[in-house]
């Protein structure tokens, strides 16, 4: 038979190290923590040094690099009305965002202010080039995209057509 007195100190000790291990476990998490944080004080420079060659040359670059979301034509449609509405509008930048080059400086060789185009609808016999076609009175303008829905489409081509 065990003396109540041995039990009473075996559950103390037992406790005790409990108690430790959890401390033990609290500091080592702590510490990781503290860790994966890199401090906490550093700060970041948009800067990068490249060395090159066996001469060890030095140079710093400034980091340009820039993504834009959210600013895709997500449809032929879209980039067909996006366009004529930036130059109806004389905002090159807009119509440049879902056209070519060479789209937005044949379209804006005259102004489209007070435009009177009425969008027709897109043709998608061909799935890769989609025409999306606008009349006005005395002809109509066809315009060409490429593209697709998760990358965006583009105005790539326009052609008039007179009555």
């Amino acid at each position: 038979m065990v003396p109540g007195g041995l039990r009473t100190e075996r559950a103390a000790v037992a406790r005790a190290l409990m108690r430790r291990s959890c401390v033990a476990g609290f500091l080592v998490v702590l510490a990781v923590a503290f860790a994966a944080c890199d401090g906490g004080g550093s700060e970041s420079n948009d800067e990068s040094t490249t060395t090159r060659g066996t001469d060890a040359s030095t140079s710093t670059t400034e980091d340009t690099t820039s993504v834009t979301v959210g600013i895709i034509c997500t449809s032929p449609e879209d980039a067909a009305s996006t366009v004529v509405s930036a130059w109806t509008a004389d905002d090159r930048a807009a119509a440049a965002r879902c056209a070519s080059e060479t789209v937005v400086d044949e379209l804006f060789t005259t102004s489209g202010a007070g435009n009177t185009w009425v969008d027709q609808g897109c043709d998608r016999t061909d799935p890769a080039a989609p025409v999306c076609a606008y009349s006005y009175e005395g002809g109509a303008a066809f315009l060409t995209t490429e593209g697709s829905d998760a990358g965006g489409w583009s105005v790539t081509g326009l052609r008039f057509l007179a009555d």
